[in-house]
Parts: C-alpha cells; structure tokens; sequence
C-alpha cells in the first residue's frame, strides 16, 4: 500500500512553493525550508545582499557544494569500505585453507 501523501506550501524568500510528500516526511521539508531561509538571511546580512532572486541563488550554490561534497566523501568511504572488506575477506579465506590442512 502506497505511504499517505500531503500537499503543503513552504515559502523560501518570500516565494510559494506548493509540494505533495509522502505525510512521513513533512517534518523534513519544514526543516529544509527553515534552514534555507536562515542560510539566506545570514548571507544578506553578511555581504549586504538584498535581492531575493540572488540569496535563493547563493542558497541553491551552497546547498549544492554541500551535497556534492558529501557525495564525494561517501563515494571515498565506500570505497574505502569495499577495499576493507576485501582485504578481511582474503584473511578470512587463508585462515579457512590454513585450519583445513
């Protein structure tokens, strides 16, 4: 059975934006727009910047940075972890053919 949707409005720089998500993950949108609007205050009050269309700009580049950084490091500690998990996997097999003989 498919999750229960909601249909709510978060407003990020002023601007409508009307979304349907799954009821679960409500919370999550509401924390995402209020960490979006206080990164944009924060970056107006820091560099002056009054236009709306440019803070949701500045917002959208540094919460993409964002994501791809963390994209990039899970993609290390995958690979890290694969790596790992092979050398143990290897260890584990010549301890099993040392036990046989």
């Amino acid at each position: 059975m498919a999750e229960e949707r909601k249909s709510i409005t978060l407003y990020i720089a002023q601007q409508p934006f009307k979304l349907s998500m799954p009821v679960s993950e409500e919370e999550l949108y509401r924390q995402t727009e209020s960490r979006m609007m206080d990164y944009m205050k924060a970056f107006a009050e820091k560099t002056g910047v009054s236009d709306r269309f440019t803070l949701l700009g500045y917002a959208a580049i540094n919460f993409a940075l964002n994501e791809t950084r963390l994209n990039n490091k899970q993609k290390f500690v995958d690979t890290d972890l694969k790596n790992n998990l092979r050398k143990i996997q290897e260890v584990i097999q010549m301890v099993l053919s040392d036990t046989k003989e």
